[in-house]
Order: C-alpha cells, then structure tokens, then sequence
C-alpha cells in the first residue's frame, strides 16, 4: 500500500522503473520463449477458510498512545469531500463485495476512504498511467514470464532477509493501482482466491491490471487482502481482527501479515503481545462511524 515515505522515494525512481519494464518486455518479445510453471501457484489461503475457534477479538485502537505525534495529528485529519462522495456513490459496490468476502464494509470502505484523504497525489496516477501504458504494450506470455522473474526474485530476496519493499520506486511489480491501491504483485498472487468466491475463471496477467483499474476489480482484491490477513491472524496468533476496521486497514496497508502475525507469537524474533494500529490504520477506526454512516451498514464496536 501506499504510505508517505513510499511517496516521497516513488517520484525518483518513477520513470526510470517504467523504462526498465518497457527494455525487459522488448527483450521477452524477441525471446519467443514459453513462461515455465503455473503462474498462480496457491500462495494464499482456500477462498472458502473458516476460522478456527477460540479467537481473542481485538479490540479499540490498541497502540495509540504508542504512535509519534506526528502520526496521531494525521490520523486525526478529517475526512476528505472526495472521499465521502466515493463512498456514497459506490456504496452498493463496497457492501456487496465486502458480504461476498466475509469481511467488514467498514474496514474495505475504510481503506478507500484513507487512500482519497491521507494519501491523494499526482503520483499515483502518473505511476498507474506509465504502468498501464507500458503492460499494454506487452503479449500475455511476456507479463507472465516477467511476473514469474519478478516473483523469484521478490523471494530471493526475502529468503536472504532483505526489506520485502527495498527499492520499491523501481520495481514496477510492486507498484500499487486503483482506488483500494493494491499492490499489483499481491492481485497477482490472490487471484486464484478472488475467481473462487466469486466462482469465475481465473483472469490472466492483463486481466487483472484490467480489473485493478476499475472499482469493482480494485474492492474485489483489496477485500480478499483483507479476508486473507484475518485468516492469518487467526490461525498464526490466535486473534480475531475481524471486527477491528482500523488493524485490519493497518495490516492491509503495511502488509506482509504472516511476518507481522508471527512476530505477535515471538516466532519470528519480535514481542509477543496485540497488533497495533500505525496511522493509516488509527485513522480508520477514529473515522469508522462515519464511513459506516455513508455505507448504509452497523458501525463496529467503538474504540
């Protein structure tokens, strides 16, 4: 997801990724080679996962006191015009995909209305229009060969203990489209989850960056994140985030959730103890009657 220091490093390396993915697809389109192995392995969870028992809810906006200053003030912003409008005119979208998903209109509304306040740029959309511009260029068994490449290395580099998110601004793979901005290597990789709820065919590579453009494409994944992060949760740590808009949005918005997740249970070298909100998250749940009020649904339990 996108967040302010993302921002500031993706305006450097904005167009320079853009030309490193145009010379590797004139590359893939000379090699004339077939992509090896199934591009959308199951890296996440069955669509259809039920949550085990004995979950400990959390609750409120554990963390605050913890957050600097700085971010406590931005959480406070207050809700943006345009972002109450796209709630309230996509609020038949945002509550039906949300049911579709099992997950809480409030936090996939939430996120969307964070990105149109906390995170609004020129940015985004130059980034989206130069990925789009160059992908369309590109045949199908290209993409799939670069995702593929891509992949190995995003893993590579996570096996020796590199920041998953190093060099971002010149990665392309990792780079975030649509309204939910949603990573387009997590759409990737989620989809196989995505086409089994809503019992579809798998979409191929251009499909899915069809489909993140749009809002129904864009609310579809980013609640698939979002119903993925509180499986794993559950299972790993034994909590339910489920009915806390503001964790789960902090989570989508960081990701990484079996390494957060992991950490809680002291399994992977961090304390064990209640995920924290950062500010994106805060702000979701400091704004969650609000959105709930604009979407027509319940409001969760108050922080």
């Amino acid at each position: 997801m996108s967040g302010s220091g993302r921002r500031r490093t993706f305006a450097l390396g904005l167009v320079v990724g853009a030309l490193a993915l145009g010379v590797l697809a004139a590359a893939w389109w000379r090699s004339g080679q077939d992509p090896t192995g199934d591009l959308f392995g199951d890296a996440f969870g069955e669509a259809d996962s039920e949550l085990p028992e004995g979950l400990v809810a959390v609750e409120g906006n554990p963390g605050w006191d913890s957050l600097p200053e700085e971010e406590r003030e931005r959480a406070l912003t207050p809700m943006s015009d345009a972002a109450r409008e796209w709630l309230t005119r996509h609020r038949e979208q945002v509550v039906s995909v949300a049911r579709a998903f099992d997950v809480s209109p409030v936090a996939l509304g939430g996120i969307i209305a964070a990105e149109e306040t906390l995170l609004v740029g020129r940015l985004d959309d130059l980034g989206e229009s130069l990925f789009l511009a160059v992908s369309g260029s590109m045949r199908e068994k290209d993409l799939e060969r670069w995702v593929a490449d891509q992949e190995r290395a995003y893993q590579r580099g996570a096996e020796a203990g590199l920041p998953p998110e190093q060099d971002r601004a010149l990665r392309p793979y990792l780079w975030t489209l649509g309204p939910a901005q949603v990573s387009f290597r997590l759409a990737v990789l989620v989809e196989p989850q995505v086409a089994a709820t809503l019992d579809r065919p798998r979409r191929n590579v251009k499909q899915v960056i069809e489909a993140l453009t749009t809002v129904p494409g864009s609310l579809e994944y980013a609640a698939a994140l979002l119903a993925e992060s509180r499986l794993v949760y559950a299972r790993i740590a034994g909590l339910d985030i489920g009915g806390n808009p503001g964790v789960l949005a902090t989570v989508y918005h960081l990701g990484s959730p079996t390494v957060r997740a992991r950490r809680l249970t002291g399994v992977a070298g961090g304390e064990t103890g209640t995920p924290h909100v950062n500010y994106y998250g805060a702000w979701v749940n400091l704004h969650a009657f609000e959105v709930a009020k604009l979407l027509g649904v319940p409001p969760p339990a108050g922080p």
